[in-house]
């Protein structure tokens, strides 16, 4: 019984004391209001604060870029802008470091690969660490070190092409290539998707440019826009091929950009002028009967069916094999 009364009075003491506290509170609350609008400040002022919290940064800057927000409402607008700054941070072009990451994720923060790579810029958890990146799915955290890597790997490498190919294929997988030629197709496509060039081209004479821009008519934030937005991206034709054309009678394909130049180039060579000084448009192919892996063919471009027909006909009377196709449109 003692021990009833005894919880008891505990009790009501307990409920007294927290009746003390929520007065106390509400009457601070209730000072803080006041001043609030002796101030200048009204509930407006307050509600606008929660508004702005609602509407505020996924992702931020931080006090190193405290102007980089990217807000919901505005993401893909946001998230080109953070793109370009990082880019011009680490003197890379734009459009590279775009492609690079379009190439990696598709521009999805939420991206995890089969073999573990996360985030937009698709870091494997331990070269996150490496790089002293907490959290790979932070969208401004991963454009930091992807940016500050690949001026890394440019400085130690020597041009953008071969830091693109270290990125896919990692360092070690690069230094292999440049002492024995060897490089996994997937990075060879890789590498082709965002400069244009070939890995053999950066690696024994490499172009002034490091990658196409994502549309010649357009700036940057409004190109990178319109990627984000229609989700379909300019597929580059081998950067010093012939002009586009709808039309390619197909010479020659293979697996590596270069070696399908090559071939195109012993093919042509059997034709009778003029049409022996022709050109070959190199263009990404994917489908048929070679597997899921991209394939580039060299082709003679023209503008109508019927004139590629007939430069097929020609071809095949000189003793070589040809294929009319579509080539897929520029958009």
């Amino acid at each position: 019984m003692l021990a009833q009364r005894g919880m008891a009075t505990w009790r009501e003491r307990r409920a007294n004391a927290a009746s003390f506290s929520r007065a106390k509170i509400g009457a601070s609350s209730a000072l803080l209001l006041a001043a609030l609008v002796s101030a200048g400040h009204g509930t407006g002022a307050v509600a606008q604060t929660k508004e702005d919290r609602d509407a505020g940064c996924l992702y931020d800057g931080g006090a190193a870029a405290p102007s980089l927000c990217i807000r919901k409402a505005s993401f893909n607008a946001d998230l080109c802008g953070a793109i370009e700054h990082f880019a011009r941070r680490s003197d890379l072009p734009p459009d590279y470091f775009a492609r690079l990451l379009w190439r990696e994720s598709l521009f999805r923060p939420e991206a995890v690969s089969p073999k573990g790579a996360e985030g937009i810029a698709q870091f494997m958890p331990g070269t996150a660490r490496l790089r002293g990146l907490d959290n790979s799915f932070d969208v401004i955290q991963s454009l930091d070190a992807a940016s500050a890597y690949l001026l890394e790997l440019r400085l130690r490498f020597g041009n953008l092409g071969l830091a693109a190919a270290a990125y896919n294929a990692g360092e070690g997988g690069l230094s292999r290539f440049l002492a024995t030629g060897r490089l996994p197709l997937e990075t060879q496509d890789y590498v082709f998707a965002i400069t244009g060039h070939s890995a053999e081209t950066w690696k024994t004479s490499p172009p002034a440019t490091a990658a196409p821009v994502l549309d010649p008519n357009k700036p940057f934030a409004d190109a990178c826009l319109a990627l984000a937005t229609s989700r379909i991206i300019r597929d580059p034709v081998l950067a010093g091929s012939a002009d586009w054309a709808p039309w390619g009678v197909q010479l020659a394909g293979h697996y590596n950009p270069g070696t399908a130049m090559k071939l195109f180039t012993l093919a042509v060579a059997r034709l009778p002028a003029p049409y022996n000084a022709e050109r070959a448009l190199v263009v990404r192919q994917r489908g048929g009967n070679f597997g899921y892996r991209p394939r580039y063919a060299a082709r003679i471009g023209r503008e109508t069916r019927r004139a590629a027909d007939a430069l097929c006909a020609i071809v095949r009377k000189a003793g070589s094999a040809c294929i009319v196709f579509r080539n897929a449109p520029r958009r």
